[in-house]
């Protein structure tokens, strides 16, 4: 692969921190077992969906995984995921289980409460998957305001998270990226001129489009309210 083709990562931003958690025997034991790439993906996916779960109970269904156009392009094709699961199965990190009466399967990872899971199935006393499910997928998030700050203006110092905090609870989402565009247009990348636009737009309107277009074309207006003049 080509630098020209390589999709760089841009590092982790700093309100998108949540932590997956991983047992301490997923690196001493499990990753000697792990023999392939999608394997780990698969695995690795297993317990970032547990993660984002609200039941009590955290299992997969089949669909899930299927139904995720993330997790599919990452895996290659049903038949792959089919295969990895059949092989995490048969190693012992990812329980299987089949519902009577039901034919999807479902999956837990072998743990207390997964183990404890397959037998309350075994014993025909498990009635979990009745509760209402949210679908639970990857995305590839859109750069929020701490991260078009990083782009286009420079490096988050702890005072600036603190007034970028603020801004983003007085200020809509699309005003804010939209006031970035003009100062990056206007080639004043200064977070005070960002925030005299919006300011303006909260005590005059936003107006319409063509407002909006004089706007970016008129940075002195914008300037003169920076610095505190009419």
């Amino acid at each position: 692969m080509t630098p020209q083709t390589t999709k760089l990562f841009k590092g982790f931003q700093e309100d998108n921190l949540d932590l997956v958690r991983l047992p301490e025997p997923f690196f001493s034991q499990l990753l000697p077992l792990i023999k392939s790439l999608t394997q780990l993906r698969l695995l690795l996916y297993f317990f970032w969906h547990i993660e984002q779960q609200e039941s009590n109970i955290h299992f997969l269904k089949y669909s899930d995984l299927t139904s995720d156009p993330t997790l599919m392009a990452m895996i290659g094709t049903e038949t792959t995921l089919r295969e990895d699961l059949e092989i995490l199965v048969d190693m012992g990190i990812v329980l299987e289980a089949q519902l009577s009466g039901e034919q999807e399967l479902i999956y837990f990872i072998n743990g207390p409460q997964g183990r404890a899971a397959v037998k309350a199935i075994e014993d025909g006393q498990w009635n979990n998957t009745d509760v209402e499910r949210k679908p639970i997928q990857l995305t590839d998030q859109q750069p929020n305001i701490y991260g078009l700050y990083e782009e286009n203006i420079g490096p988050i110092t702890p005072l600036i998270a603190e007034i970028l905090k603020e801004d983003e609870k007085t200020y809509p989402e699309a005003w804010i990226k939209e006031a970035i565009e003009i100062a990056v247009k206007r080639n004043v990348r200064n977070w005070k001129y960002v925030q005299a636009i919006l300011d303006r737009w909260q005590n005059e309107g936003r107006g319409n489009e063509q407002n909006r277009r004089n706007d970016s074309q008129d940075p002195s207006r914008y300037r003169r309210s920076w610095l505190g003049k009419k």
